[in-house]
């Protein structure tokens, strides 16, 4: 990782949703300009930039991958399917770090998080060509201890549990519920050893209580600052997400 200022909780923000908005005309537009508004989400607080390379390319572009990992002056980390394309990107642009994501061609969003179990020996060979070019590897998880157990075996850095169940939930005891298991997957992945990461769905008022857990050290958050944005605009949002961290 860079040397940022040390907080008690990172903060990534991930930008792909002003890529969505400059796509939305079917690429023919070159604003919102992301580099400009990556700066400024940095201005804001940001303790790292998030970006999504999808295969299908529907918002962040290849181009985009080479131009926030030049311009960043903070961590970047790059969510990216286990394929050998997206490792070859990741190899030749160098992020600090990299979150393993599944993907499916027809999901608006990153709807759960990857099964180990299936992809332990493509991910392994991933994991070995990154991890000696100094790239940290983060896993998007469901807070499932035996998932926990075989990120741990498979060697990643850090895992990233998937909280956009738990903030989708309206009944109370069944939130109360999956608050509990990412508390306990969480304190599993820490006592291993592996950095704790979370993000999906994130606003104020789950990023508030989400900080219950005491071994957390990174949140990603985008779709929420991007929306508060359009009222506060994006270096207060950023700021006003950063002060409740730290």
């Amino acid at each position: 990782m860079k040397k940022n200022k040390e907080q008690k909780v990172r903060l990534g923000v991930n930008i792909d949703h002003i890529a969505t908005l400059r796509q939305v005309r079917g690429n023919t537009t070159s604003y919102p300009d992301l580099i400009h508004l990556m700066k400024e989400t940095i201005r804001g607080g940001a303790d790292q930039i998030t970006i999504h390379l999808r295969e299908d390319r529907r918002h962040i572009k290849d181009s985009d991958v080479v131009r926030v990992c030049h311009a960043s002056n903070v961590d970047v980390n790059l969510e990216m399917a286990c394929t050998e394309e997206m490792t070859r990107i990741a190899l030749k642009n160098n992020p600090e770090w990299v979150c393993i994501v599944p993907e499916k061609r027809a999901e608006l969003t990153t709807e759960g998080g990857l099964d180990l179990f299936q992809v332990e020996k493509s991910l392994g060979k991933l994991i070995d060509k990154v991890q000696p070019r100094g790239i940290e590897v983060s896993l998007f998880l469901d807070p499932d201890l035996n998932q926990v157990q075989k990120a741990f075996e498979l060697g990643a850095d850090a895992i990233e549990f998937h909280t956009g169940k738990w903030v989708l939930l309206k009944d109370s005891k069944k939130k109360q519920k999956e608050f509990e298991r990412l508390k306990q997957a969480a304190s599993f992945c820490d006592d291993l050893g592996m950095r704790v990461h979370a993000g999906h769905g994130l606003d104020f008022e789950h990023t508030k209580k989400i900080l219950e857990i005491k071994s957390l050290k990174e949140l990603n958050i985008g779709h929420s600052i991007i929306c508060y944005s359009l009222e506060w605009g994006l270096r207060e949002t950023v700021s006003r997400f950063r002060k409740i961290l730290s």
